[in-house]
């Protein structure tokens, strides 16, 4: 028992002594949140301009967790391309130097291992050591070589306390350094430089979500370094950005496809009046200049609208339109403005007259001249609108019929447009879906210009793709031929017989486009209007143009109206930022 009593107040006196020096003694504070205490980075500087990476990451949790990830881009943005550092030997040990479980996944843009033990989780602190390979690290810039890299990464889930790392450069000796700290994009500096044989630099601010620490380093250009071939460099480029070349693929296809299947044959005798398909032809060559004749009398083997849809190779509403005036004009039937009779019936209306029963009149215009009067002799505008549109259509498809049983397209001008549309709509979408994740990724507004565009060039071919025979080309030259004298008025001093000839060319004029201009010619030259044109004009030469005007766009919107109708890169020394190098990524937890 003495000696128990004396093992005590022993015990009791070391504590008493003991105690103010133990007090001094500071014992580190535990965390109280996910974190990394210590990010350590040694990265060596390959001859072959790759480096290799070991990273020690002192991590911390006070939740259960399995482990960590960490992310490394592969894929970056440089100079307006898409340029790639492939990562391999990866390697993760324990602070034992013993292999730890990872997991591997590759997406478009970057690598991802995943640590840890699925089937265990910890508290508290662990050390992970990370090694790998990067690939084509290093650049080559006017005047010196580059290591421009991103020592942490910036999507970490959770801070990192401290952060250094030492850069061994044995084939390369570095001349000036630089280092970025921060946000994203941020030029601050708050990190320090150590001065011995290697270079260690270090951060001792806390790097968040969205901050970087990123290290510059500017390479003597006379080194032993050996960088990839030029050859070798421009298959890497071609491989990395392959869905640039898809932006300009609808134009070039469709030029080679309108090139050889969109051209139209031409005689090889200049002479445009020749109409004998056995002359000898051939398709017409791309540069070869189009000489569009003069033509001062009305087409003798066209219709005014089959004239119109040789100019643009479609039937328009207008087309029709031009053929209710020849029929005027041959006197089958007049065309009066009249009041609109009626409670609160205002403006005008158009009433067409039957004059004779048909002839011997061209298949459209013997049909529109029966559904305009059917059983009557008389039929208001009006009254058609809401009910003809079906014979519009009708009207359309037998022009188009008349010309290709007539041979002047190799096929329906329609269904090869359409055909043709179709394929361009086609590859457009899946150009756009193959290269969509590319484009965004690269993040440049240049190929989404280039491919609209490319997809625009390859719309206008796709319009252009009917194609014309030999007999076909001439006729529509001698259409153009007649719109332009029409245009320039030439008609003035080479036409005598100015009055029939403008009762003649009246109906051409209109599905040419070109009404407007010869209404105000004849005004000028004070010529009376043709007499199957009646009301509105009052005896003033002037305004029948815009009974004209007015009656063909009336006529136009009233006679097919449908009432069931009614949808990053650069260099760290010229304009570098936190977070502008290779390397980089982040990580979490899980």
């Amino acid at each position: 028992m003495k000696r128990f009593l004396t093992i005590m107040m022993g015990i009791s006196i070391y504590f008493f002594l003991a105690g103010p020096s133990m007090a001094l003694v500071k014992v580190p504070p535990v965390p109280a949140r996910e974190e990394i205490t210590n990010f350590e980075s040694k990265i060596t500087i390959n001859q072959d301009t790759s480096l290799s990476i070991e990273e020690t990451i002192d991590y911390f949790t006070p939740k259960e967790k399995h482990g960590i990830y960490r992310y490394i881009p592969e894929k970056y943005r440089r100079n307006g391309l898409i340029e790639t550092m492939p990562v391999s030997d990866i390697k993760v040990t324990q602070e034992d130097e013993t292999d730890m479980p990872f997991t591997l996944t590759r997406d478009q843009s970057k690598v991802t291992i995943k640590i840890g033990d699925p089937e265990a989780t910890f508290v508290g602190a662990r050390r992970y050591k990370i090694s790998y390979t990067v690939a084509r690290a290093l650049h080559r810039q006017k005047g010196f070589d580059e290591l421009y890299w991103d020592i942490t990464g910036e999507g970490w889930q959770f801070p990192i306390q401290k952060a250094q790392v030492t850069v061994y450069s044995p084939f390369a000796t570095p001349m000036e350094k630089k280092c970025f700290t921060g946000p994203v994009g941020g030029t601050a500096s708050d990190c320090f430089f150590g001065t011995g044989k290697d270079l260690v630099v270090w951060v001792n601010k806390p790097i968040t979500y969205n901050s970087n620490f990123t290290l510059a380093l500017k390479l003597e250009p006379k080194n032993s370094l050996i960088f990839p071939g030029a050859v070798e460099v421009l298959i890497e480029k071609i491989r990395n950005n392959w869905f640039l070349g898809l932006i300009f693929l609808p134009g070039l296809l469709m030029f080679f496809a309108w090139y050889r299947k969109g051209r139209d044959w031409r005689f090889i005798s200049p002479n445009v009046f020749n109409l004998d398909p056995d002359q000898p032809k051939g398709l017409r060559p791309l540069f070869e200049p189009i000489n569009i004749p003069m033509v001062y009398e009305p087409l003798k083997d066209l219709t005014p609208g089959e004239a119109g849809t040789m100019l643009d190779e479609k039937v328009d509403n207008s087309d029709i339109v031009a053929e209710i005036i020849e029929l005027a004009r041959k006197k089958y039937l007049k065309i009066e403005r009249v009041e609109k009779e009626g409670f609160l019936q205002f403006g005008h209306d158009y009433l067409f007259t039957k004059l004779k029963e048909g002839g011997k009149l061209p298949g459209v215009q013997e049909y529109l001249f029966d559904k305009i009067f059917k059983s009557a002799e008389t039929a208001k505008l009006s009254k058609l609108k809401g009910s003809f549109y079906t014979h519009m259509a009708k009207a359309k498809e037998m022009v188009n019929k008349e010309l290709l049983q007539r041979n002047l397209f190799t096929r329906d001008p329609n269904t090869v447009r359409g055909m043709w549309f179709i394929g361009v709509a086609f590859l457009f979408c899946l150009i756009f879906s193959t290269s969509i994740s590319e484009l965004f990724f690269l993040g440049e507004v240049w190929p989404f210009a280039v491919l609209a565009i490319s997809t625009i060039t390859a719309a206008i071919l796709a319009w252009k793709m009917p194609q014309k025979t030999a007999v076909g080309t001439n006729l529509a030259l001698q259409v153009k031929g007649l719109r332009e004298t029409i245009r320039l008025g030439k008609w003035r001093e080479e036409i005598k017989e100015k009055h029939l000839f403008i009762e003649e060319i009246l109906p051409y004029a209109i599905s040419l486009g070109v009404i407007g201009k010869l209404t105000r010619d004849m005004a000028e030259l004070n010529i009376e209007p043709p007499k199957y044109l009646a009301g509105g004009f009052v005896g003033d030469t002037r305004s029948w143009g815009g009974f004209v005007n007015d009656f063909s766009s009336s006529s136009a919107g009233g006679l097919s109206y449908n009432p069931s109708s009614s949808s990053s890169g650069g260099s760290g020394f010229s304009g570098g930022s936190s977070g502008g190098g290779g390397g980089g990524g982040g990580g979490g937890s899980w």
